[in-house]
């Protein structure tokens, strides 16, 4: 590595760009979802969702899209524009993926719009939870998970409750016979390479040296005791995450499309390479 610059096989400029050119189309998705897909058809599951006042899991999908979009927007500047940062793109994608996995989860268009309710609960208990390590208020947090149980039994939703332990208090963890996934089981789920994704791209995000110094990559020098390992980014292993991620990406905006009643090849066709 000289400087800030590196240099690729041509293979390597050859992927990198292909995937840079599906990332440029891909920019602008949620724009184009909200406007295309905006007021859903008479009939479809979103339009239902809306009248009966039950939007929870396409709301909370509609903003998972727009923060995953937001990070993937900021790679897309970064490796049009130059040179390729060594380790931030792959916190970026951490986030980014986290994102699109839970939205995924939302819009699974197999199953049944009561378990989808179900789902947009657990993903706003989680935010309770998450909230309530944040700043300790636990008289909010139990006032909220309250309002969340009434709501699922409304609906025939059944809250799933914590086995206690000696002198524990049991609490709801999650409804529908579902408990809230970890992010490990999300990406497992819908992501390549799954729980090994996850682990990697959060080695990155806590700057863990097992990711930032791969022994696969040492050089020898002068030294016996000394190797070099090049912290330049691995071109190879960039483009497949991108592609990974973006792959969920796809398959998220055609999900947003079909329930809300509309063809899913509005999406491809928006987004077809140009001849």
């Amino acid at each position: 590595m000289a400087g800030d610059t590196i240099d690729i096989t041509p293979s390597e400029q050859a992927a990198l760009q292909l995937v840079i050119a599906r990332h440029a189309r891909i920019e602008g998705s949620s724009r184009f979802l909200f406007d295309a897909a905006t007021p859903p058809v008479a009939g479809s599951p979103r339009d239902l969702a809306d009248k009966a006042e039950l939007t929870d899991p396409y709301v909370l999908a509609g903003v998972l899209l727009y923060a995953a979009e937001d990070h993937l927007r900021t790679v897309l500047l970064v490796m049009e524009k130059g040179p390729l940062p060594s380790y931030s793109l792959f916190t970026l994608f951490r986030t980014a993926a986290e994102a699109e996995v839970r939205c995924r989860h939302l819009l699974d268009p197999a199953i049944s719009e009561k378990l989808r309710l179900a789902r947009g609960l657990n993903e706003r208990l989680d935010n309770l939870t998450e909230q309530r390590k944040a700043v300790g208020n636990q008289a909010h947090f139990d006032e909220r998970v309250d309002h969340l149980e009434k709501r699922a039994l409304c609906h025939g939703i059944r809250p799933k409750w914590s086995v206690p332990k000696r002198g524990d208090v049991p609490e709801v963890i999650g409804f529908e016979g579902e408990t809230v996934k970890s992010e490990v089981e999300l990406f497992s789920l819908y992501l390549r390479h799954g729980s090994a994704a996850v682990r990697f791209l959060g080695g990155h995000v806590h700057s863990k040296p097992w990711v930032q110094f791969v022994r696969s990559r040492a050089q020898r020098t002068a030294d016996p005791k000394v190797v070099a390992i090049p912290t330049d980014v691995d071109v190879g292993l960039l483009v497949g995450i991108v592609d990974s991620v973006l792959t969920v990406r796809d398959a998220n905006v055609g999900h947003w499309l079909t329930l809300a009643g509309y063809p899913a090849d509005l999406w491809t066709h928006a987004t077809k390479a140009p001849p």
